[in-house]
């Protein structure tokens, strides 16, 4: 099972095993063969160029020389072909080598690598394990931009076999969503690696992947990642100590913490500390024994250059009162002795105005803080500052913010971007301190609390917001999501409703809504409504790339007698993640019973069941199949195992009734249906299906 990415990754021993067949020593380099002769490196870049620029041409099968280098090709696995160069051998050995030891030299290749890549391979995920991510990360890092990631996935199944089943799930899903090489550590622990231009980027891929997991019902998921460096460039310890750290934060930010351990790097312990120590020890020894003070922080555009000096020209601009404390990564620290608020807001607007004359309008921002403030120390005074100039970037260039409720918002946001969430829920409480009831405030620790698998707490800010904006949208949206997780499904869904019936007045996209309410009316067996609810996802920008949106269509179409339209949807499901189970079941029984290939439609039904044999929809879809190509006793036994693996599936109760009508078992059927009826968790809809078959029986006795 080679594939041309088992030589990008375990490339090292590759060539080693290649060396030591090899009577001379010599170099040795993998490449991609192409149609017409052209050979490029994994990384794409062409090695050699092709002679005839025909992409219809035969692949070569057979070692041939070209310029002192012995080409030998090999065909792997997806229809890719490998070519080995073997260079910086003795021409006069490559004239002399026989062709028999060639062929043999050939065929004995591709079973060796097999051998060796088995070494390197997690069995149940068929991912690359832990040996495997080491060797890679210590080879040199190649020219582009790359970022491994090591994440950290908790769920909870009943069963050690259900826990190994869940793995194979999420394994499968990481391949289809990050597109790149996957890596299982085992208990849950994964490493991918993305080729981003940027952290930000990096970050965002982040945040994507926990949402679309969320989605899947994981209740934890922990990212540490890092940039790769060359391997001359890493510490002479484990490659992986980095990033074991970076998860290691990340677990401590909550249960959807992330960290990228280059940005604590690069910024201390956090984005708004002064990075010059010196600074902070000459601000300690000036404001000693003071019962309070103003902090100013002045910051040049960077969008002005250097132009001026600002550390130069401050003398010029001192107001009465301010001391210059000192100046460092383009900023400025002017300090105000037991300033009051009244002082201060008189000093700073002197300032300010001295700023504007001197340097030109708009060229420099300022950011002011005060001692005391709620139950922040001196030492984060400073930082206060700097959340205060972050605020005055919202506000435009020559911005004067002073210190408040909305600098913490910014700041929690800052927080919360990068994945410290539990300092991000300080910074929001803080703000709520000094702006008790603000609604912006409240929606987001409420989101944050959310991410810290805090619901109770988070449904009360989202109550207090709606309290004082019943038509506050996120709020609704928000606390249907948590109404949800606590299966306060009807509370849920009337938010929701609620929340769609502002859709269309407020400008927002929607994608938040329509999963969570769709599914909430599928399991009302309210197909139609779910239908508008994904018909109308499918219009917004992105929807084409979500599966889930497929996958839930396919099952609602064929439910509400859209055949045509369902296997539409699941075929487009499944370009998008071949292994999404549940679409494969749906298009088994959709092609089974629209005669389009029994075979073909039980076989889906059956491979929907090698992937997860722990869900019983699918026991009862495959049921349902059988049940129509008239397999009643194997049908019989599908359906079984469905209520063995959830007693109260009313589906599978109905499903069952319907095969001992089959059958011509009347009393067992009634009493199906009866039970169908009389079920908690069954829909209208199972309900009046259920009152139909009996009143069949009737019309029959009579």
């Amino acid at each position: 099972m080679l594939c041309l990415e088992d030589f990008y990754i375990l490339q090292s021993p590759f060539v080693q095993e290649v060396k030591q067949l090899l009577p001379l020593p010599a170099n040795v380099v993998f490449c991609s063969l192409l149609p017409d002769g052209s050979m490029q490196n994994l990384s794409g870049d062409v090695v050699v160029a092709g002679g005839t620029g025909d992409d219809q041409m035969t692949f070569r099968t057979s070692p041939w020389l070209l310029d002192n280098r012995l080409i030998v090709p090999l065909q792997l696995e997806r229809d890719e072909h490998l070519a080995i160069i073997i260079s910086e051998v003795d021409p006069a050995f490559l004239k002399k080598i026989s062709t028999t030891w060639v062929e043999e030299f050939q065929r004995s290749l591709k079973e060796r690598f097999e051998r060796i890549r088995l070494g390197y391979v997690n069995p149940e995920t068929e991912l690359y394990n832990r040996r495997a991510a080491t060797l890679f990360l210590q080879q040199s890092a190649s020219e582009k931009t790359v970022f491994f990631f090591l994440l950290n996935t908790v769920f909870y199944r009943r069963t050690a076999a259900g826990n190994l089943q869940k793995t194979r799930e999420i394994a499968a899903l990481l391949q289809a969503l990050t597109q790149g090489y996957c890596f299982s550590f085992g208990y849950g622990v994964f490493g991918f690696l993305l080729q981003a231009q940027t952290r930000e980027q990096a970050l965002k891929t982040a945040h994507y992947l926990q949402h679309q997991f969320k989605r899947e019902g994981l209740s934890k998921v922990q990212m540490g990642f890092s940039q790769i460096v060359a391997a001359e460039e890493q510490e002479k310890t484990n490659v992986l100590d980095r990033f074991w750290w970076a998860l290691a934060i990340a677990e401590k930010r909550g249960p959807f913490g992330i960290c990228d351990i280059d940005a604590l790097d690069e910024r201390r312990l956090h984005p708004f500390q002064l990075a010059q120590p010196d600074l902070l020890e000459r601000l300690q020894g000036k404001w000693r024994g003071l019962a309070r003070f103003s902090l100013a922080v002045l910051a040049p555009q960077s969008d002005a250059g250097n132009s001026f000096q600002l550390d130069e020209c401050i003398q010029h601009i001192l107001p009465a009162g301010g001391f210059y404390v000192g100046g460092g990564e383009n900023l400025c620290l002017i300090l105000f002795p037991n300033a009051t608020a009244d002082s201060t807001r008189r000093s700073i607007e002197t300032l300010s105005t001295a700023c504007r004359e001197y340097f030109g309008e708009g060229n420099v921002s300022i950011g002011v803080a005060a001692w005391p403030c709620l139950d922040f120390s001196k030492s984060d005074i400073p930082g206060n500052c700097l959340k205060a100039l972050l605020h005055c970037s919202f506000l435009g260039p020559g911005s004067v913010v002073f210190f408040d409720h909305l600098s913490l918002n910014i700041s929690g946001d800052s927080f919360f971007e990068e994945g410290d969430y539990r300092t991000a829920i300080r910074e929001y409480r803080r703000g709520l301190r000094l702006q008790p009831g603000d609604v912006n405030l409240m929606n987001s620790l409420g989101v944050a609390l959310v991410e810290y698998n805090q619901e109770r707490q988070a449904a009360v800010c989202f109550q207090d917001v709606l309290h004082q904006d019943p038509d506050n949208y996120m709020a609704l949206v928000n606390l249907g999501h948590v109404r949800q997780t606590m299966g306060q499904k009807e509370n849920a869904l009337d938010c929701f409703e609620r929340a769609y019936r502002l859709l269309a007045k407020k400008d927002v996209a929607g994608q938040e809504l329509f999963l969570p309410l769709g599914r909430l009316y599928i399991e009302r067996g309210d197909h139609e409504k779910a239908v508008e609810i994904f018909e109308h996802w499918r219009t917004r920008p992105g929807s084409e790339k979500e599966f889930i949106l497929f996958r839930f269509l396919g099952q609602c179409y064929l439910e509400s007698g859209r055949p045509d339209e369902a296997i539409r949807a699941c075929q487009r499901a499944l370009h998008l993640f071949p292994q999404d189970s549940i679409s494969l079941s749906t298009l088994g029984v959709l092609y089974v019973e629209q005669e389009e290939g029994r075979d073909v439609g039980l076989a889906l039904c059956r491979k929907a069941l090698a992937l997860d044999n722990f869900n019983p929809d699918h026991w009862c879809r495959l049921s349902r199949a059988l049940l129509h190509t008239g397999s009643n006793v194997e049908a019989l036994e599908a359906v079984k195992q469905c209520l063995r693996l959830k007693r109260n599936h009313a589906e599978g109760v109905l499903q069952l009734g319907r095969i001992h009508m089959a059958m011509g078992h009347d009393n067992p059927a009634k009493k199906r249906f009866l039970q169908v009826i009389a079920m908690k968790g069954r829909t209208e809809k199972q309900a009046a299906q259920a009152r139909g078959y009996l009143a069949g029986f009737s019309d029959s006795a009579g």
